[in-house]
């Protein structure tokens, strides 16, 4: 599924690994894609360099996409060409999609998603796995397998969720208006820690806000940073609709904000890893 292709790398990983693999898969949909699936590995590793990370963990990461066939590689004379492969294409432009109309404001009409599964303690990897695919879709937790959403038109995604893989044997999925012993915010307060969720987009304010990246690798850097931190916001934050949010709720200047700096950025940064192809 897309959630945990794009955020979430393989578990047991080193943390160097896994932040590498997150930074290549922004490089990869924001700075190779729109032009060419094709790009020169040393491009790639350069690229990662100059977002921080050493030189062995870059070559080790985009050896590892090549082995898990995110990109097919040929040799050209000396050096090696990188080919997008069709499959990762198809998961990062749907991902950058989702990541580019994440934020904006839904209307809601009162219905609810509801998801009741049931998965054995002992199949932890497949348990992580709905969580974050669950998580992805914006579903929340009530506990004992019942999850949560307000937008009733994943129904469909929820379903070939748990057609993708050999899931639970007893999974459901129903539709209906509110549980009559809660209001509609208290069973967002309950599903959702909305505090946390405050905590990250304040976070995300206080890192971007200031930031006035000078040097064209500076941009690079900073644009990188921002996009993957922002396509990070959907795994965690549900979308709920206005009517379910405290007041002041902080995605919106958050997403103001990514817009923003987004557009200003987009174009030295990309005229940056066109330098590297050079």
């Amino acid at each position: 599924m897309y959630s945990s292709f794009m955020v979430d790398p393989p578990r047991g990983s080193t943390p160097g690994l896994r932040k590498t693999r997150t930074l290549l898969l922004t490089v990869l949909g924001e700075a190779v894609l729109p032009s060419s699936s094709w790009v020169w590995q040393g491009t790639l590793v350069d690229s990662l360099v100059t977002l921080g990370s050493s030189v062995a963990a870059a070559r080790q990461a985009v050896g590892r996409a090549v082995a898990d066939d995110w990109l097919v590689s040929e040799r050209v004379g000396r050096r090696s060409q990188l080919r997008i492969a069709d499959s990762t294409v198809e998961r990062l432009q749907l991902a950058r999609q989702r990541t580019m109309d994440f934020g904006n404001s839904r209307d809601w009409d009162g219905q609810w998603l509801f998801v009741a599964l049931s998965v054995p303690e002992e199949s932890r990897a497949l348990r992580h796995h709905f969580r974050t695919e669950l998580a992805w879709l914006g579903f929340g937790s009530l506990g004992n397998g019942l999850w949560v959403s307000p937008h009733t038109e994943n129904e469909e995604s929820a379903l070939r969720l748990f057609q993708s893989v050999e899931g639970p044997n007893g999974a459901y999925v129903f539709t209906g208006a509110r549980p009559v012993t809660h209001s509609p915010r208290e069973l967002a307060a309950a599903a959702w820690d909305l505090d946390e969720l405050r905590d990250r987009y304040e976070a995300f304010l206080e890192r971007f806000e200031p930031l006035n990246p000078r040097s064209s690798r500076e941009v690079f850097a900073a644009w990188v940073e921002l996009l993957t931190s922002w396509r990070h916001f959907p795994l965690f934050d549900p979308e709920l609709p206005d009517s379910l949010l405290p007041r002041d709720w902080p995605r919106y200047r958050a997403r103001q904000l990514f817009r923003e700096q987004f557009e200003a950025w987009t174009d030295g940064a990309l005229d940056y890893f066109r330098s590297l192809e050079s």
